[in-house]
């Protein structure tokens, strides 16, 4: 069974196409222009069909009418949100109206200098939350994997410009571990996933939905050792022009690794259930999948 590889999938040329109609024309025409492409990936993409149908089948309100329905929302979803990134980091004329659930919780550890570990999910679009942290004088840390070919990276460089916070790559000589350390000391923000991780990391497993998962440890462990509050974060869409952006009141307490998943996952299977075509979770994701 094949396995999250770190990486989107696309072309550049497919990047600057959506790039251009944005800049130019603009969000809706954008789009319009994912409709062939969600088509291509409803035939095409067999591996990922598979495990998004298996993602809905646990969640209990869905029919296997509901399922085929949600296989297009969903792809369509994770179009609009990588599109929407693109307009929200190139300043583009597009406002989004955004409702603000948990803004007092950045907003105390901002002014209290306490930093903050904030874990999200792959799930509505986290630039919503970068995009909002602006507000604030602590810097930000999105700590991401660097999976990317170099020519995607290259095209959505030259189209968004500088950005409002710093990256903190995951490497393989290990290094992001020192710069999320320095980013602790210095009581900033560090923004990390928790629901993806590449094969032959440390996971720790729990219940997710039901059956049981496999969740990186590596968030969970730095979110106990760190000492920082730890809080999770979602941007999720409501419509062409609204989102919702959550955070979660702060875990202040010195707590475990195992406490923080339990809270985490408590967390996330509300979000699905809430948002059921936002958590894009296109690969094999629980144990008995991957047999």
């Amino acid at each position: 069974m094949a396995e999250w590889e770190g990486k989107s999938k696309g072309t550049p040329l497919g990047y600057k196409i959506f790039i251009f109609i944005i800049n130019k024309i603009g969000t809706s025409a954008a789009y319009l222009l994912l409709y062939p492409v969600v088509a291509y990936y409803l035939v095409f993409s067999i591996q990922s069909n598979r495990a998004i149908k298996d993602y809905f089948s646990r969640l209990k309100a869905f029919s296997q009418k509901d399922i085929r329905t949600s296989l297009f929302r969903t792809y369509y979803n994770m179009g609009q949100a990588l599109i929407d990134k693109i307009a929200i980091i190139s300043d583009s004329e597009l406002k989004f109206d955004i409702h603000r659930e948990g803004m007092a919780n950045l907003k105390a550890m901002d002014s209290q200098k306490t930093g903050g570990f904030l874990i999200g999910a792959h799930m509505g679009n986290w630039e919503i939350a970068g995009h909002l942290m602006k507000l604030y004088t602590t810097p930000v840390n999105i700590v991401l994997l660097d999976g990317e070919e170099e020519q995607i990276k290259n095209v959505m460089d030259d189209a968004m410009g500088a950005r409002h916070f710093k990256t903190i790559p995951i490497k393989e000589d290990m290094s992001h571990i020192f710069k999320i350390h320095e980013a602790a000391r210095n009581k900033e923000f560090i923004c990390i996933h928790g629901d993806r991780f590449l094969p032959g990391s440390k996971s720790l497993e729990a219940s997710f939905l039901g059956s049981p998962a496999d969740f990186p440890a590596g968030p969970f462990v730095m979110a106990s050792k760190l000492g920082l509050p730890v809080s999770f974060v979602y941007g999720m869409k409501e419509s062409s022009t609204q989102y919702h952006f959550y955070c979660t009141k702060p875990i202040l307490e010195a707590t475990s690794k195992s406490e923080i998943l339990k809270r985490y996952i408590h967390q996330l299977e509300e979000m699905v259930t809430r948002y059921p075509n936002q958590w894009f979770n296109f690969y094999p994701f629980w144990k008995s999948d991957k047999k």
